[in-house]
């Protein structure tokens, strides 16, 4: 199952344009593929060499797959807590017709390796970390990511019947909360970290942070993902899952500080616990990453926060001159 190396190989990131998508593509192109990457709606600024695609239609999924050797798996639609909460079922479909369309058109086209990034979502709730084998599919994932969760388990299971099939082999990450540069900023749709940047930026008073503070959760900074799935895509495309992330639990009130430091807003910040909160606790077991891969440099909060509003603010400064 070992390529050795991506160097000459086509590759399709699927959704490259994205908050994994554009971190996927330059780990990519740093390893020597050869990529093809698509955007959906709004094409990038950087746009050469991207293809408009829509993954809804099985014809542009098989188009995008053409002559690839492999295919990642980014391409989603995404919803933060708050939409999750009001309507958890309103990516299903897209989702799971984008996901499903893919998987068939790597088939068809005889992609050799397909690398699925799943997410921490498929476990149900504890508290202690979690580690692959404890997935458990008589118990249903945590209730806030009840349809979430469902999703991606289905989404492994489909990727692992293709595998089981030999029409390719499959590598599947379920990676803990991801940011960085290409996030999302959307108010309905953004996760907790860009909802923070986006209140810090705009000097927000008082600095409002939802629930208690006391929620735990590890946050990888996007490029570190990408590098793990460049690894799998290499040497473990074996339809075993594997968790990965930064490995440091952090408090929703120590992450609300951070923010407040990288954007240079020195807030008080007011808790409302009548706004809905995520789970209490996630954070997952990577022993398995480290058997397999080694020790992960990774990238610390605090530089990757830096990294974040600098091109938050890049992306403000363009908009403010167009």
């Amino acid at each position: 199952m070992n390529w050795g190396s991506l160097r000459g190989k086509n590759v399709l990131v699927a959704g490259g344009s994205g908050l994994v998508g554009r971190h996927v593509v330059r780990h990519c192109l740093d390893a020597g593929a050869s990529v093809r990457a698509t955007y959906h709606s709004r094409p990038p600024a950087d746009a050469h060499g991207f293809e408009r695609r829509d993954f809804r239609s099985f014809t542009d999924c098989v188009e995008a797959t053409r002559d690839m050797d492999a295919a990642i798996l980014c391409a989603a639609q995404i919803h933060g807590v708050k939409a999750t909460r009001e309507r958890p079922t309103a990516t299903l479909l897209p989702n799971l017709t984008m996901t499903a369309g893919l998987l068939e058109a790597c088939a068809v086209k005889r992609v050799s390796r397909v690398v699925v990034i799943s997410s921490t979502t498929v476990y149900a709730a504890a508290d202690h970390p979690v580690s692959e084998d404890e997935l458990d599919l008589n118990v249903p994932p945590a209730d806030v990511y009840r349809s979430v969760g469902t999703f991606n388990r289905v989404v492994e299971q489909l990727a692992q019947s293709y595998h089981a099939q030999a029409h390719f082999t499959v590598g599947i990450l379920r990676p803990t909360s991801v940011y960085g540069p290409y996030d999302c900023f959307d108010e309905d749709r953004a996760h907790v970290l860009p909802s923070l940047i986006q209140r810090a930026e705009a000097k927000a008073s008082p600095f409002v942070v939802w629930g208690d503070g006391t929620s735990v959760r590890d946050f990888l900074y996007a490029g570190d993902l990408a590098s793990d799935v460049v690894d799998v895509l290499a040497s473990y495309c074996t339809a075993d899952p594997v968790n990965t992330g930064s490995g440091v639990a952090t408090s929703v009130a120590a992450l609300a500080d951070a923010v407040l430091v990288a954007c240079g807003y020195p807030a008080s910040v007011v808790y409302d616990m009548t706004k809905p909160d995520s789970l209490r606790y996630r954070m997952v077991s990577l022993d398995k990453l480290h058997r397999l891969f080694g020790p992960k440099p990774r990238t610390s909060l605090s530089e990757g926060l830096e990294r974040t509003v600098r091109w938050y603010r890049d992306q403000a400064a363009v908009k403010e001159t167009a």
